[in-house]
């Protein structure tokens, strides 16, 4: 899996307790973390961090003796191997976070996310639904579920489940995401987006997804040249004439000319 995707492994570990403190083990984990994010940056930077790494690996075991039976610290840890493509210690270290906490949403997600770099798409997904039961207010696991029933939709399918009934599940899961967080405009582009290719056209639920995207995204002109290929695969020329209207940039202008003339504009 990418490092792109480091972030969404780390997500949603930390809190602080009922008064706002961190208590000791949150507090010795933030710390670690600091150091985590200078060694991160150093290595983007192309600079050796072998020394670092090395001090780090010492840090995470000495939190591990000191914390035995915090399932958070072997998930931080497990985040850190990931990141440095250890992936088979990562994985170890998540197995050991779920024997001390089964019931943690993104320990879940984090064996999901190995078992679909190992190639057992089954497995992933029983994880990653379990991580949404677990915590079905999570737009970003809602979001990573989606992602992934629709990428390996066929993987996923079977003669019970076909995959129009794949596509459903994720579209759903998709949408949710994006009504969890209204205002977020990755998750519904990410839900717009998925219409274009699903084994059966549902063009009218595309048109308001779009819509959304629109309403709450700075880039004004990609939504409208979406909303006017939309309306044309409706049949909609008027509409798509209208939102094409809408297109100011000169970025989307050869495209701009292209659907307009579909549309029986000039």
């Amino acid at each position: 899996m990418p490092r792109a995707l480091f972030s969404i492994l780390l997500a949603g570990w930390m809190a602080a307790d009922a008064h706002g403190e961190p208590s000791p083990e949150q507090a010795d984990l933030q710390a670690t973390e600091v150091v985590e994010a200078a060694v991160l940056a150093q290595t983007q930077a192309g600079a050796d961090t072998r020394q670092a790494v090395g001090r780090l690996d010492q840090a995470f075991a000495a939190l591990e003796a000191k914390y035995p039976r915090s399932a958070t610290v072997r998930d931080e840890h497990g985040n850190f191997l990931w990141w440095e493509q250890r992936e088979q210690e990562a994985f170890a270290k998540w197995q050991e976070a779920e024997k001390l906490d089964g019931n943690n949403a993104y320990i879940c997600l984090h064996l999901g996310c190995c078992w679909l770099e190992s190639g057992d798409t089954g497995r992933a997904m029983g994880y990653m639904e379990r991580a949404v039961a677990l915590a079905p207010g999570d737009a970003r696991l809602r979001f990573t579920l989606g992602n992934d029933l629709y990428l390996f939709r066929h993987q996923l399918t079977t003669p019970t489940e076909p995959e129009t009934a794949v596509v459903d599940r994720a579209l759903a899961e998709l949408k949710k995401a994006s009504d969890l967080e209204p205002l977020d405009a990755e998750y519904a582009q990410g839900y717009a987006e998925t219409f274009y290719s699903i084994p059966e056209s549902k063009w009218p639920e595309a048109l308001k997804a779009w819509q959304r995207f629109y309403d709450i995204s700075e880039n004004k002109d990609m939504a409208a040249i979406n909303l006017a290929r939309v309306s044309l695969l409706m049949k909609d020329k008027p509409g798509a004439r209208r939102y094409l209207g809408k297109v100011t940039g000169l970025s989307f202008a050869a495209l701009k000319k292209k659907l307009m003339a579909q549309a029986g504009g000039t």
